[in-house]
This record gives structure tokens, C-alpha cells and sequence, in this order.
């Protein structure tokens, strides 16, 4: 499959990692759901290791990318997932801190959905 996301060091794209305490089927699931009732934001696609969404600007024509890439790492007695967060502008130009924006309100969601 086509790498969706473009380099992740460029001026137009974000990226960070968190771990989470949970299994990463219940973590697909969980980001899979945030994506569902996050506004603008539409599932592009999902599998075991990794889940992939588009977020919409209230700018015509300015979307953005968002891959979530999960890696389980168990430890001790619990199962952890690591969760690498990449978003970037499909047009590539400066987005003045759109994508860690973009990032913070999926994260955020997520964090509500796990604790909430």
C-alpha cells in the first residue's frame, strides 16, 4: 500500500508517540471511535497495526492526513501499546500549527474515551 503520510520531517507535517496501558486491538478500536465523533474528521482506513484518518479544515480544500501506528509492548504482568501519531497537510505547504493541533484534539479524545 502507498505510504499516506509524506516525510514527517517536513514544515507541513507533525508527529509524537504515547504509550497507552491498554491492548492494541481495544486501542484501534478506541481511535477508531474518537475518529467517528471527532467534527471533520473521517476514517480512511484500519487495521490491527494501524489506523488511518483525514481531517477537513473549515478551509475549503485543506485537508490533512492522520496516522496513528500501533506497536503492542508487553510489559510485565500488563500489555502496553505504543502509539506514534503522524499528521501532514495533503497540499504541503506551511499549515502554521495545524497538525499538532490535529494531533491534540485526536489524543485528547482518545485520553476521554479510555478514562471516561
Amino acid at each position: 500500500m502507498k505510504e499516506l503520510l509524506p516525510n514527517p520531517k517536513r514544515l507541513s507535517s507533525a508527529s509524537t508517540a504515547r504509550t497507552y496501558p491498554v491492548a492494541a486491538e481495544k486501542l484501534a478500536r478506541t481511535v477508531e471511535e474518537a475518529v467517528g465523533e471527532l467534527p471533520g474528521w473521517t476514517l480512511a482506513g484500519s487495521s490491527e497495526t494501524e489506523v488511518r484518518a483525514f481531517h477537513k479544515s473549515r478551509f475549503p480544500g485543506l485537508t490533512y492526513e492522520v496516522m496513528v501506528r500501533l506497536t503492542p509492548s508487553p510489559a510485565g504482568a500488563h500489555t502496553n501499546t505504543q502509539a506514534e501519531f503522524r499528521s501532514a497537510s495533503r497540499i504541503g505547504l506551511l499549515e502554521l500549527g495545524q497538525n499538532k493541533r490535529n494531533l491534540d484534539e485526536l489524543m485528547a479524545e482518545i485520553y476521554r474515551k479510555l478514562t471516561g
